[in-house]
Formats: C-alpha cells, sequence, structure tokens
C-alpha cells in the first residue's frame, strides 16, 4: 500500500511574510493533527513558492529531517502557472502573451508563464534535482493556459508546426485541444522525469473540475500522469449566490474520475477572495463533512499569517482533524451506494454553453458557441444536484467516458440535465443502456447537438427520447409568463398541491413519438403576468419506452431554473420521477437542509460496514451560515440491499460524530461561535463511539437519530 492511500490530513500554509518555517512545522502543522504538509512556506517570497535547488537545497534537507522526525510526510509545492517580476526581467521569454503580444498578468501582479516555452528546461533541472531529497511528494500549482490561448513564439511556433498555419487563424476547437494537448504533455514529462527518479514519490496537481477546459487542464487526460486527484472544491467564494454543494460535487466528480486513486478536496480555511479573512465555524465544518463524506482527504490552507488558526474557522478545522485521525478506520477504501448517476457532460461544457466561475485562473464567463437559444449545463447540473441532495436521493456523478465504456450499465437511472452536445459513441452507450433497462430523465435539448456544437440533423437520441421532430426554442423571457400544466392523476404529481407548476426560462416545442406518452404541457407564452391562461400548449414532459427501458423527457430547462428559484414543486416533481424509476436507498424525516451520504466499505471477504454521513445545513437563513440550528429524533431508514450482496443480521449502530457522541459541534458550544466543545475526547485525541438503537426489517435498517449538530456519521454493522 502507498502511504498516499491512506486518508490525509494535509496542511498548507500558503505565504510567509517573516515566520520561521519551523515554528510553523511546530505550532500548527504538529498540534493542528495533520499528518501530512504541502510545503509551501519555506521557500516562500510572500505568497510566490519557486523551489530552486542552489538556494532551498540545504535548508529543505533540515526542515525534512524535523518532519519526519515527527510522522509528518512532505509534499513540496512548486509553483507552475506563474511568475515574480524578477523572473520575467531576465527572462521575458518565458511569459505567456495574449493576441497583441502583451504579457498575461496573473493576480495583477505577477506574470503567467509558459508551457510550451523554455522556461520549463530550467524547471526540470530544478524538478530532478528536488527529487533526490527525502521528500514524500510533489505537488504543481497548475499547469495552466490562459483562457484566450496563449500567442509567445513557442506557442506559434508548435500549433504552426502541428496544423500548418498560423495560431491567429485557429479555430475555438484547434485553440482549445491546443491547450489541452500542451497541458497534458506538460503533466506527462514531469510525471516520467519524477518517476524515473523516484517512484515512491507523490506527483499530482490542482486539477479542473466541474468546468470547461479553459485553462487546458483536462483532468480525464493528466488523470494517467498522477497518483491523486485533487481539486478546489473548498475555494469557495461564499456569499448568497454560491452553492452549499461545492465541495460535495467536486469531490464526487473527481472521485468518477479517478480510475480508484485517491482523491483530495483543496480547502482554503480563508473566505475567499479575503484572503486574510477565515470562514465561520459552521461554514469550515460543513465543507469539511462535504469534503469526507464523499470519500476524499481534505487539503486545509490559510492565505494568511498562522495566527489565523486561532479563530473558531480555524480551531473547528483542527477539531475535524482530531477527529477525522481518530476515526480514520471508517474513511478509508469506502464505496458510495447509489443508484442513480448525474450526467457532466465536458462536450456539453466546452462546446455548447456553461458558465465558468471566478477562481485564481478564471473569470466569470459563459463558455460555447452553439448557435440557437441555449440552456447552461453547469447551471442545470447544479441545480439538478441540489435537488436530488435535498431529497435525499444518494446518487454519484459520471460523464461520457462512463456512457461509452458501459459503466453506467449499474444504475438505474442516469439524469442527463441539458447535455446539448454529444458524440454518436455517447449517444450509443446511453441508447444500449436504455436498451438494456436503463432509465433516463433528459432536459431541453439534450442530445440536440454533436460533440463540437453544431445542430444535428436528428437529434442524437430522440428515438430514446420519444421525439420526432423539433419546431423551435419557446422563451419565457418575463418570469410569471409560463405554467407547465401536469396530467390529471399522474404518478409524477405525488405530493404537489397543484397541477400547475411553473414553466421555466426555455422549453424546446418538438413533436412526440406516436408510441410516446405526453405526461404534461407547457402553456403557450402569456403577453403578461396579470392575464388569463392560456388554454393552448405543446407537449412539456415525454415518457417514451425503448428496449426494457425507458426515457423521461423533461422539454424545459428546470435544472436551470431550480437553481435560481428553487420552486418547491420542481423540486417535488424530479423527486417523484427519480423515486418511481430508481430503487429508493434511503428515506427520512428531516429537512431538505441536511445531507445524507450512504457509503459501504469491506472489512472483509466475507463482512461489509456502511457509514451514514449526515450533514446539518440548517443554518440561520443567509451565506456565510454563522450558527447551524441542532434537530432532535430525526428518524432514517436505509435499504443495504446493494448490488451483489444481501444483508443479513446488522450487528450494531454507531455514532462517531456530534454533540451528544463524540466531537462536538463548532460554533455552537457553550461560547457560541467562538468556541469548541469536545466532548468524550480522550487525552490520546480519540473518541468514544456511541451505539444507537435500531431497529431491522429484512434489508431495511431503522435508527433514529437523538441530535443532529452539523456533522455525524453512523456506521452500520
Amino acid at each position: 500500500m502507498k502511504w498516499w492511500e491512506k486518508p490525509l490530513r494535509i496542511s498548507g500554509v500558503q505565504c510567509n511574510y517573516g515566520e520561521d518555517s519551523f515554528d510553523i512545522l511546530k505550532n500548527t502543522v504538529i498540534p493542528g493533527a495533520f499528518n501530512t504538509e504541502q510545503l509551501l512556506h519555506l521557500t516562500a517570497e510572500g505568497h510566490m513558492s519557486f523551489y530552486e535547488e542552489e538556494l532551498h537545497g540545504n535548508l529543505l534537507d533540515k526542515y525534512l529531517a524535523e518532519a519526519h522526525k515527527n510522522n509528518i510526510k512532505e509534499i513540496i509545492y512548486i509553483n507552475v502557472h506563474c511568475l515574480l517580476k524578477k523572473y520575467r526581467d531576465l527572462h521575458p521569454e518565458w511569459i505567456q502573451l495574449d493576441r497583441e503580444g502583451n504579457e498575461v498578468k496573473a493576480y495583477g501582479t505577477h506574470y503567467f508563464n509558459c508551457v510550451n516555452g523554455s522556461w520549463f528546461e530550467y524547471f526540470l533541472e530544478n524538478l530532478k534535482a528536488l527529487c533526490r531529497h527525502d521528500i514524500d511528494g510533489i505537488f504543481l500549482d497548475g499547469p495552466v493556459m490562459t483562457q484566450e490561448g496563449c500567442y509567445c513564439k513557442a506557442c506559434r511556433d508548435k500549433f504552426h508546426k502541428i496544423h500548418g498555419k498560423s495560431i491567429f487563424e485557429a479555430s475555438y476547437d484547434e485553440m482549445m485541444l491546443f491547450k489541452i494537448d500542451s497541458v497534458t504533455e506538460y503533466v506527462r514529462k514531469c510525471n516520467e522525469t519524477v518517476k524515473s527518479i523516484n517512484p515512491g514519490i507523490l506527483i499530482y496537481l490542482n486539477n479542473s473540475a466541474l468546468r470547461a477546459d479553459v485553462t487546458g487542464s483536462n483532468t480525464r487526460k493528466v488523470e494517467p500522469y498522477v497518483d491523486m486527484l485533487g481539486a478546489e472544491g473548498g475555494f469557495i467564494h461564499v456569499d448568497k449566490n454560491v452553492s452549499l454543494y461545492q465541495a460535495g460535487a467536486m469531490a464526487k466528480f473527481i472521485e468518477n474520475q479517478a480510475m480508484g486513486k485517491p482523491t483530495v478536496i483543496f480547502f482554503a480555511g480563508d473566505h475567499k477572495p479575503h484572503s486574510y479573512i477565515m470562514h465561520t465555524a459552521a461554514e469550515t465544518k460543513i465543507i469539511y463533512a462535504q469534503s469526507i463524506a464523499n470519500g476524499a482527504s481534505v487539503w486545509y490552507g490559510i492565505h494568511g499569517p498562522t495566527s489565523m488558526m486561532n479563530t473558531p474557522g480555524g480551531r473547528t478545522a483542527v477539531g475535524m482533524n482530531k477527529f477525522y485521525a481518530a476515526n480514520e478506520q471508517y474513511y478509508y477504501k469506502t464505496k458510495p451506494c447509489s443508484r442513480v448517476a448525474l450526467m457532466w457532460s465536458m462536450d456539453s461544457t466546452n462546446y455548447y454553453s456553461s458558465s465558468v466561475a471566478t477562481t485564481d485562473f478564471t473569470r466569470l464567463q459563459l463558455v460555447g458557441k452553439a448557435p440557437g437559444k441555449k440552456g447552461n449545463h453547469y447551471k442545470a447540473f447544479m441545480g439538478f444536484y441540489e435537488m436530488l441532495v435535498r431529497s435525499h436521493v444518494q446518487f454519484d456523478i459520471v460523464d461520457e467516458y462512463n456512457a461509452k465504456d458501459g459503466s453506467i450499465g449499474k444504475y438505474d437511472l442516469v439524469i442527463l440535465p441539458t447535455c446539448g452536445c454529444m458524440c454518436e459513441e455517447t449517444a450509443a452507450g446511453i441508447r444500449n443502456y436504455v436498451e438494456n433497462g436503463g432509465k433516463i430523465i433528459s432536459t431541453y435539448d439534450t442530445g440536440f447537438y454533436t460533440q463540437k456544437g453544431l445542430y444535428a440533423e436528428r437529434g442524437l437520441l430522440w428515438d430514446v427520447q420519444g421525439i420526432d421532430g423539433y419546431i423551435g426554442a419557446v422563451e419565457y423571457a418575463m418570469a410569471g409568463t409560463g405554467y407547465q400544466r401536469l396530467a390529471d392523476g399522474h404518478w409524477c404529481t405525488e405530493g404537489l398541491d397543484s397541477t400547475l407548476i411553473p414553466a421555466p426560462t426555455l422549453a424546446a416545442r418538438v413533436v412526440p413519438s406516436s408510441m410516446a406518452e405526453v405526461v404534461s404541457t407547457y402553456l403557450e407564452l402569456m403577453p403578461g403576468g396579470y392575464v388569463a391562461l392560456p388554454t393552448e400548449g405543446y407537449p412539456g414532459m415525454i415518457i417514451n419506452r425503448y428496449g426494457k427501458g425507458l426515457s423521461f423527457y423533461i422539454a424545459g430547462t428546470i435544472g436551470e431554473y431550480y437553481g435560481e428559484k428553487s420552486h418547491p414543486s420542481l423540486r417535488q416533481l424530479v423527486e417523484n420521477i427519480v423515486c418511481k424509476l430508481s430503487s429508493r436507498i434511503l428515506s427520512t424525516d428531516a429537512m431538505c437542509s441536511v445531507e445524507f451520504v450512504l457509503r459501504s466499505q469491506e472489512i472483509d471477504d466475507a463482512r461489509k460496514r456502511y457509514i451514514l454521513h449526515v450533514i446539518n445545513m440548517t443554518g440561520d437563513m443567509g451565506r456565510p451560515i454563522e450558527r447551524i440550528a441542532p434537530l432532535f429524533n430525526v428518524n432514517v431508514t436505509v435499504n443495504l440491499d446493494t448490488p451483489g450482496m444481501k444483508v443479513s443480521s446488522v450487528k450494531q449502530v454507531s455514532a462517531a460524530a456530534g454533540n451528544n457522541y463524540a466531537l462536538a459541534n463548532a460554533g455552537n458550544g457553550p461560547g457560541g461561535s467562538d468556541s469548541i466543545d469536545i466532548k468524550n475526547a480522550k487525552d490520546d485525541g480519540s473518541f468514544d463511539i456511541i451505539d444507537l438503537p435500531f431497529t431491522q426489517v429484512g434489508n431495511e435498517v431503522i435508527i433514529t437519530i437523538p441530535r443532529i449538530d452539523v456533522y455525524e456519521a453512523i456506521v452500520i454493522e
């Protein structure tokens, strides 16, 4: 077993403005219950760190000896995306240029370096020297190409050699693929260099996840050349417009792409973009919990002085580290228990329409060149993500690779949220899945475009969806001018107080196949909000049987609309459809603000345990969340009949976290938001495991949780 395959608690002190590095190790890393450090501060100039053998080699050896003496693994941070001005002044040819020949700035003060230029040779020599030290791992921060592409001489020459034309004549697609290939080649060469010197050194990087390939970093492409996948799920600009579920979504996504390799979520303890202000205790615990609940280790970093750790947020992170360390056995090599999958489509993200959030490497923008009235794949995806979590549905994230290789076959249901672009191979994989008994939900113009964003003559999934033709898109630009009428008495209306629900902003006017069942009608566009409802309309939802399986097609952009408006009727509608088309694994009387994640773990060949992670986000009605309201006597029923396994008698149900059990909720103790109260903690940092009463009927286990604070981990075995 490789050392990085165990749960990691990685410290990242991301700057140094005069603190002694050995003091940081002694006073922050070791007492913070970290077992690994991603080392930046030893070689840092402010927030920037550039390893140079001549300057840093001897000091590094001394630091490594001290860290290893205290059982801390050391991963060396290497900045590979930007350079300080002093390097740019010596080597202006290393810098990325825009179309007009201007140097591209990073963070307003530094300069993006080009992965195709001569800087790489200089970097490679330092990398080789670094690998001869007693290091445990290497982290590459980057590499990235700027969103518009680099036009330096090295890139101009390389592009011309590949395409036989000027880079200034590059199409949108050619530039995107050029960036992806350049970054992938860079990572491959780094991997080959490191492993040729010491195969035992971990190498990984800051992977792009849940966004278009605007920086050239494609996780599927670089995965073969890294030992672990990581993503900035915890670099969160928390405000009222940011999803509560960013860290969990990233963790689910990279787990799917990791091919069995370990994953890690990078969690900035500071409240982005304010590097010197920390997250609240409640936000800290939620982000941390979403990461570990979905199978990822945690990198916890601060971008200011180490005194920031002496805050409610910082102390909460240390408390979570202690809990994570004491209960490590329940987080090692676990697998999700899901019968539903949510599709992330890189083709739709790159070529159709998808928003890209502001990060250190990207600016807020909309990506995609497809024609017509388009939805937004990212917003649709996150809208469905939230509906599923709030409905307590257990689900995984998949992508086109899973459709092509057939691995979606293990799910009852696959959801395609505005997956506009699709290649023939992906469509064939989905068609085969449904033909053999699978079920899909698709929305709006899913499959209406080719892989590269051109209208398909016929939609690639029309035969599956039960569609014969497409007349055009209807836009309800003014909220309140569009409605959908559901069929009276249909099973999808269960729990709704009306068969009339809001129509989203966009809907496709399609012609249903003769054998398809139309179960709702989008009413025609109203001229204003205060007029009579139209009596005419067009098909809103279509059920079509295909082979042994079934398609449920929703003609509107319901995911995007829910993400913006949060209409309860839309969530209830989706919950009804999902529960009808898949086996329900978990049900509860908890509020929608409580997230449940069920994972399994093989103890040996004959035994399996389950861990039910409970994350309570019932806060004080705003972001950032300052305090969480505890919940009492919550009932949960889990069905443990997973594929290929029948559950016999469950021996015990134990709580491994929570105020009443092991780790007290940070921020809700006797001292309010400024205290951490750890109950049942022993001197060695371990925690009591408290047995909970339960009943079992067949494969169903019914549990009553007396109290839920922010995070609980319930062990079933």
